[in-house]
C-alpha cells in the first residue's frame, strides 16, 4: 500500500520516528550484548578455541627399554624410524591424497582407506598413522611436498630393533600396533590408537617396564597446519632395561643345532631355575612386526601350517610318552608297590582287561628290575605297575611334579595340558574311568598331554632330588644405569623321599651310560642322566600303520629329558623333535651336543 507523506500529520511522523529509533536501539543493544558476551563473559572459552587453532600438543613416544642377555649383550634395541601420518582436517581432497600416498609408499589405496576408517571416530585433527619405517626415498618425496600437501606429517620416532633376527624370537616376542581390544583394556594407562605395544614373549610380559613414559611438545601451527615454532617440550622417559637369563652364545649354538627340526630345545640352570637357552622352531622375524602389519600378512602367518608364531615350549601340548615312566616310578616307590629289586618278565606283550598291550620291543626284554626297566624303557614293567596304581594317585604325583599344570614361567600365554582323573573324565565326557585307560596312561599315552616347559620343570626336580625350581627368564631390571631388581631363586620341596629320586636317577644314568635307549647322549667324562620318549601319533593297531608310518607327518614325536652331572647337577636339557622318529636316534644326540658345549671348558 502506498502512503502519501503529504497526508501524514505531525503526530504520525513523530510516532514513526520513535518506532524507528527504538528499533535501532534494540539492534545496537543486541550487538553490544553479543560483543560483551564474547569479549567478557565467554572470553576464556573463545580464547582457548583460538589458541587451539594455532597451538597443538603432540605426544612423543618413549624409547622402549633394552633387552639384554645375562652378559649384557643386546637382544632387542631401538632405532629411529620415519613415520608418515595423515591429518584429515588439513585435507582438501582426501581421495587424491590417498592415491598420492599409496603411490609413494607402495601400498594399495584401499589399504590406506581401511586405515583411515579405523580412526573414523577420532577427531579430524588426530594424526592417523599411514606407514612406519619409511625409506629415504619416500621421506624425501613426502618432505618435498610438505607445503602443498599439509595433510601429511612426517615424524621421527624410536622403533624396535632386533639385531639378531630370528634368534630367541619366541622368548623376546614382538611389538606391533595396539589393537582396538587392547586399547579398550589399556585406555586408562595412557595408550592411544596407533601406539606400539608388546604382543608376545618378554615384550608383552614386561610391557609395563619396557614402555617408558611419553613426552609432550607444544607447537604453534600456521593456517595451513604447518608447525612453525616449538613453545614447550617435556622429554619422554625411556623404559627400564631388563636382563634375561639367556646366554647368547649358547642360544645361537642351540639354534644352529636345531635349525632343521620342528619342536623345542631348552636348557635350564639348576642352581637358579633360569633358562639359559630356549629354541622353538619354526620361528619368525620379530622385526617384521615393527611397522604397520597388514591384515593379509597377519593372516598368512596365523594360518601357516607350520605355526611359526606358536611358542611350542609353553603352548605345545604333547603326549609325554615314555618320559612319563619317571613319574610312574616315583609313584610306585612312594606308594610301596615296588622296590629297586622288583622284577617283571617282559615277553613283548601282556594281556590285561581282555586286551593285548605291547612293548616297543616285540621280542621282549626278558626279566628286568626297576633300573633295567628304565634303562630299556620296558613298557610291560610299567603296564603292570599301572594296573596296581589308581589313576587319581598317578595324577597326584604327576601334578606334584608339575605335569598338567602351568609352570608359572614369565612368558604370556602358557597352557596347562591335561592330567586326567576320574572326575575330569566324568565332567568332560559324562563317562566313568575304565581300568584299561590307566594302562595307556602308565606309559604316557591316553589323555595325558604336557608342555615341554612342564617336562623341563619335572626333570629339574628329579635332578635336584625333590627341590622344584621356579623356571624364569628375568634376571635383572635397570633404570638409568641403576639396578632396581635382581631375581632371587625360588624352590619348593616335594613330599617325596630323596632315596626314591636316587633310584629313578640310577635308571636314567643307565639309560645313557649302560647301552640303554638314551645311549646316543653319552659323552665320555660327563655323567649325563636321561630318559627317552618315542610317542606314536597314530596307533599301531591302525590297518594302514606300516604305510602311513613312512610319511614324516605320521612319524612319532621324539623326547629326551636329561640333566648333568649326576652328582651336584648343574644343567637340565629337554629336547622335543616333532615327527622326529626314534628318540634315541634323533633327540638324544642333539642333547649330547648341547652338553659338550656347556662343559666345553671343563
Amino acid at each position: 500500500m502506498y502512503i502519501d507523506q503529504r497526508q501524514l500529520s505531525g503526530a504520525d511522523m513523530d510516532r514513526i520516528s520513535r518506532i524507528a529509533t527504538a528499533g535501532l536501539v534494540v539492534v545496537f543493544s543486541g550487538l553490544l550484548f553479543i560483543f560483551w558476551n564474547v569479549q567478557v563473559v565467554r572470553h576464556e572459552h573463545y580464547n582457548n578455541l583460538a589458541r587451539q587453532n594455532i597451538y597443538r600438543r603432540i605426544q612423543t613416544p618413549a624409547p622402549r627399554g633394552l633387552i639384554h642377555d645375562r652378559r649384557g649383550r643386546v637382544l632387542a634395541g631401538n632405532r629411529l624410524n620415519f613415520n608418515l601420518f595423515l591429518v584429515r582436517k588439513n585435507t582438501r581432497n582426501l581421495e587424491a591424497s590417498t592415491r598420492f600416498a599409496a603411490q609413494v609408499i607402495g601400498v594399495p589405496a584401499e589399504t590406506i582407506r581401511r586405515r583411515l576408517d579405523q580412526y573414523r571416530d577420532y577427531p579430524a585433527a588426530f594424526p592417523v598413522p599411514i606407514r612406519r619405517n619409511l625409506n629415504l626415498r619416500q621421506v624425501v618425496v613426502m618432505q618435498s611436498r610438505s607445503d602443498t600437501l599439509p595433510e601429511f606429517e612426517l615424524s621421527v620416532e624410536p622403533g624396535r630393533n632386533y639385531p639378531l633376527g630370528r634368534t630367541a624370537a619366541h622368548v623376546l616376542g614382538y611389538v606391533s600396533e595396539i589393537s582396538e581390544t587392547e586399547l579398550s583394556e589399556r585406555a586408562q594407562q595412557g595408550y592411544l590408537q596407533g601406539d606400539a605395544v608388546g604382543k608376545s614373549g618378554v615384550e608383552k610380559e614386561y610391557e609395563a617396564l619396557l614402555k617408558g613414559t611419553k613426552g609432550m611438545r607444544l607447537v604453534i601451527r600456521d593456517n595451513l597446519g604447518i608447525i612453525r615454532r616449538l613453545v614447550d617440550e617435556v622429554e619422554p622417559v625411556p623404559g627400564d632395561n631388563i636382563s634375561l637369563t639367556l646366554d647368547l652364545p649358547l642360544q645361537q649354538f642351540a639354534e644352529n643345532e636345531f635349525r632343521d627340526q620342528t619342536g623345542i630345545l631348552a636348557v635350564a640352570d639348576l642352581e637358579t631355575g633360569g633358562i639359559l637357552a630356549l629354541v622353538s622352531r619354526p620361528a619368525f622375524d620379530p622385526g617384521a612386526f615393527s611397522g604397520i602389519l597388514e591384515p593379509e600378512t597377519w593372516q598368512s602367518l596365523l594360518n601357516h601350517p607350520s605355526r611359526p608364531l606358536q611358542d611350542r615350549f609353553i603352548r605345545g601340548r604333547y603326549s609325554p610318552g615314555s618320559v612319563f615312566k619317571l613319574v610312574m616310578t616315583l609313584a610306585g616307590l612312594e606308594e610301596g608297590l615296588i622296590t629297586s629289586q622288583t622284577t617283571v618278565t617282559c615277553t613283548g606283550a601282556v594281556r590285561l582287561y581282555n586286551r593285548d598291550f605291547h612293548c616297543w620291543n616285540s621280542w621282549g626284554h626278558g626279566r628286568v628290575n626297576l633300573s633295567e626297566a628304565l634303562r630299556d624303557s620296558c613298557n610291560i614293567y610299567f603296564y603292570l605297575l599301572g594296573r596296581r596304581l589308581d589313576i587319581d594317585i598317578i595324577a597326584g604325583y604327576a601334578k606334584a611334579m608339575g605335569l598338567g599344570e602351568k609352570t608359572g614361567i614369565d612368558l604370556p600365554g602358557e597352557v596347562s595340558g591335561i592330567m586326567p582323573t576320574r572326575s575330569w573324565k566324568q565332567k568332560r565326557f559324562q563317562s566313568p574311568w575304565y581300568p584299561g585307560e590307566t594302562i595307556s596312561v602308565s606309559i604316557g599315552g591316553g589323555w595325558v598331554t604336557v608342555t615341554p616347559a612342564q617336562v623341563l620343570q619335572m626333570i629339574s626336580t628329579i635332578a635336584l632330588r625333590g627341590r622344584c625350581p621356579q623356571l624364569h627368564l628375568l634376571r635383572r631390571i635397570e633404570r638409568r644405569g641403576e639396578e632396581l631388581y635382581r631375581y632371587e631363586p625360588r624352590f619348593r620341596r616335594l613330599p617325596i623321599r630323596p632315596e626314591h629320586f636316587e633310584k629313578v636317577i640310577e635308571g636314567m644314568f643307565r639309560s645313557v651310560n649302560d647301552e640303554g635307549t638314551g645311549k646316543a647322549a653319552r659323552v665320555p667324562g660327563l655323567e649325563i642322566c636321561g630318559k627317552t620318549g618315542t610317542q606314536q601319533v597314530i596307533s599301531k593297531d591302525n590297518p594302514r600303520y606300516r604305510e602311513l608310518a613312512q610319511q614324516k607327518r605320521f612319524r612319532p614325536h621324539s623326547w629326551f629329558a636329561s640333566f648333568a652331572p649326576r652328582t651336584n647337577p648343574r644343567y637340565a636339557v629337554v629336547v622335543l623333535v616333532e615327527h622326529g622318529g626314534d628318540a634315541g636316534e634323533i633327540a638324544a644326540p642333539l642333547a649330547a651336543r648341547v652338553y659338550r658345549r656347556l662343559f666345553a671348558n671343563e
